[in-house]
């Protein structure tokens, strides 16, 4: 899609949040000019915190509708008299940083990139696997797609004709953490849930799905 965009001129932007802290996710290799993920979900960081990628030649295509004090060339220095926006991507940092948010997020990136995010893809990819054997065996619909390509943490199932909204409540109320989405239910274990944690969510699943 990416080598796609470049050649018809089109800029090209990517949600990143469902793929960073997960898998492995390369801008060069997707070929995108801006990509962005906020700081929950895999990342395991805070809420209201993120990160945001912008290539280089790029930066000067976003007009800025935002100004603040940290954007601009020599932030930090109060004796300049000018005020020039900066030639880097902070140009884009129009407000204050989130200083609270940055220390837990750095924790939770520490985490994923000490524990190797091949390590961390591979696992994911292998907890979603059980997970859609486990959900299988009992009998549930498995709506996500079962192809390699474009896979990731995210097992989504059916309902067996019960609201997703209800079982997704249903569920939560008994300490299951899910999402109703896409007519059905979302799991999304990361690398660090544990086996038995998935064996007891499916079986809970089944009692409220009938299957």
């Amino acid at each position: 899609m990416g080598e796609a965009c470049k050649a018809a001129g089109v800029l090209f932007c990517v949600d990143a949040i469902q793929a960073v802290g997960a898998l492995r996710f390369d801008v060069e290799e997707i070929q995108c000019d801006f990509a962005m993920a906020d700081g929950h979900k895999w990342l395991l960081g805070p809420e209201g915190l993120g990160f945001f990628y912008v290539r280089e030649e790029r930066m000067n295509d976003l007009s800025l509708n935002e100004y603040g004090w940290h954007m601009i060339k020599h932030a930090g220095d109060y004796n300049q008299a000018s005020w020039e926006v900066a030639d880097t991507a902070m140009r884009f940092e129009c407000g204050s940083p989130n200083l609270l948010a940055a220390h837990a997020l750095h924790a939770s990136t520490s985490l994923l990139l000490n524990t190797g995010i091949e390590n961390v893809e591979a696992a994911v990819l292998s907890k979603a696997d059980s997970l859609c054997g486990l959900l299988s065996d009992a009998g549930a619909e498995i709506i996500t797609p079962a192809h390699s390509r474009g896979r990731s943490g995210i097992v989504t199932f059916g309902t067996n004709g019960r609201s997703p909204k209800e079982v997704w409540q249903a569920l939560m109320s008994k300490g299951v953490i899910c999402m109703h989405r896409g007519g059905g239910i979302r799991f999304s274990p990361h690398f660090h849930t544990p086996l038995y944690r998935l064996q007891q969510a499916v079986s809970i699943a089944a009692e409220e799905c009938l299957w």
